[in-house]
């Protein structure tokens, strides 16, 4: 017999009913005779029968399942298999801790300028041969600013591509350091997507990411923007935007700079600063209600939605939680995420050693996992949301308790799905009755 799921959420708009499930991520239009009959059903009982044609209808939805916790085990077995999977392994290598940038929301002790020898080279080489099983090799490279040390991406690469696993890469910088010769040796080092932080228009951005020299960095940074578009079209290109209090009101302004630009491989993402150190030191936050009010400002007044909105189906497991996912750092030091990355109390092991802090390692392997969590198994957004940021999990269970790992739409689900159906025009015409229109 088919229950009423408990991940539904019926609510009203301007004179139209919906009903939005989680475990599907779909959201219908229904009639206002359907949305009092499911209404009944969510106070009164999960058990009470429903019309066939209501039930048929909805299914797509999964808005009656046979069982809640059979569909959660489903979402549970598939992010276990991604956590143990030996068919790809996944590495963030930080060639160099040194970085060229004095940027105030970086909470992380001041790196030495440490660069990673040929010695620990040879032992990140020896590491994958280890895994026999693997077939795929991602790595991110990340620091410090790697450009710093692009010899060493170079020869890195170099010898990664000569094991016979299908390789790929990313790149984290801070696009200061692109030039010609680099970027058109982008494809060669098969780096097929870069992410670049800018933080405002120009006084705000030099302000907020200006060399440690002193130097401004904003008009070299995007002319380096505009001749990796030029040189290396197939590259994907990720401006990312760190908004605090500052640099809100510049926000749209970077969007629609990029938007006349028209760069075909760029986008631009939304990233609200947080004190995941809680060092108190950065008083520029947003809080998580400024944060909801301004997603929601720039969808209505802007249409420009970043994610925060609408949940999204497709599901990512961290790293983190990952067997075969670490992060190396320049002396060939482990870490399971790169917020640890220069802190040696973070420090796992070593590549060419044993472990050095088991504890550590599965505290980052199997805690703060959200499908064991009591508060997130009565969440109605555990199936599209997968407890928030392991790191920050951990952050709030070991040492900061007041940190808030659920996403923004947790606090303003109807609010944020109006405002999804708004800007989605064709969600909010009148469907036909009895025939709820589906969406994704």
């Amino acid at each position: 017999m088919k229950t009423w799921s408990k991940y539904n959420f019926l609510f009203k708009g301007n004179r139209s009913y919906y009903i939005y499930n989680s475990l599907s991520n779909a959201l219908a239009e229904i009639s206002s005779e359907d949305f009092f009959e499911l209404q009944q059903v969510s106070v009164s009982s999960p058990n009470q029968v429903v019309r066939d044609s209501l039930l048929q209808q909805l299914k797509p939805l999964k808005a009656f399942v046979d069982s809640d916790d059979g569909e959660i085990n489903k979402i549970r077995y598939r992010s276990r298999v991604q956590r143990s999977s030996d068919v790809k392994l996944e590495l963030t290598i930080n060639p160099t801790l040194a970085c060229n940038f004095n940027c105030p929301y970086c909470f992380e002790k001041q790196h030495p300028n440490i660069y990673m020898t040929d010695e620990v080279e040879e032992q990140i080489i020896e590491y994958i041969k280890r895994h026999k099983q693997a077939k795929f090799l991602h790595v991110t490279w990340f620091g410090g600013e790697p450009l710093l040390a692009y010899r060493r991406i170079v020869t890195l690469t170099e010898r990664m591509k000569e094991l016979g696993l299908y390789y790929s890469a990313n790149m984290i910088t801070n696009g200061y350091l692109l030039n010609q010769e680099i970027i058109d040796n982008l494809s060669y080092l098969a780096i097929s997507s870069i992410q670049i932080t800018i933080d405002g228009l120009a006084e705000r951005h030099n302000s907020r990411r200006g060399l440690k020299s002193g130097g401004e960095t904003y008009d070299r940074i995007l002319q380096n923007i505009a001749l990796l578009s030029e040189r290396q079209p197939k590259i994907r290109i990720g401006v990312r935007v760190n908004v605090d209090k500052s640099n809100k009101d510049d926000f749209i302004s970077i969007c629609n700079f990029f938007r006349e630009k028209r760069y075909p491989n760029l986008s631009v993402s939304l990233s609200f600063v947080q004190d995941l150190a809680n060092t108190e030191n950065y008083t520029q936050i947003l809080s998580r209600d400024e944060q909801a009010e301004f997603v929601l400002y720039l969808l209505k007044q802007h249409s420009l939605e970043f994610g925060h909105i609408y949940p999204s189906s497709k599901r990512y497991e961290c790293a983190i939680r990952n067997r075969n996912a670490i992060v190396i750092g320049p002396e060939g030091e482990l870490y399971k995420c790169w917020n640890d990355v220069g802190d040696a109390s973070k420090v796992f092991g070593h590549l060419g050693r044993s472990i050095s802090n088991e504890k550590l390692l599965l505290r980052y392997l199997v805690g703060s996992d959200p499908f064991e969590d009591p508060r997130c198994q009565e969440c109605i957004l555990l199936p599209v949301c997968g407890g928030g940021c392991p790191y920050s999990r951990l952050q709030r269970d070991t040492h900061h308790p007041n940190i808030n790992v659920c996403p923004l739409i947790k606090d303003h689900l109807e609010r944020f799905l109006l405002a999804h159906i708004t800007h989605r025009h064709s969600l909010t015409k009148k469907i036909a009755k009895n025939k709820p229109r589906i969406t994704r």
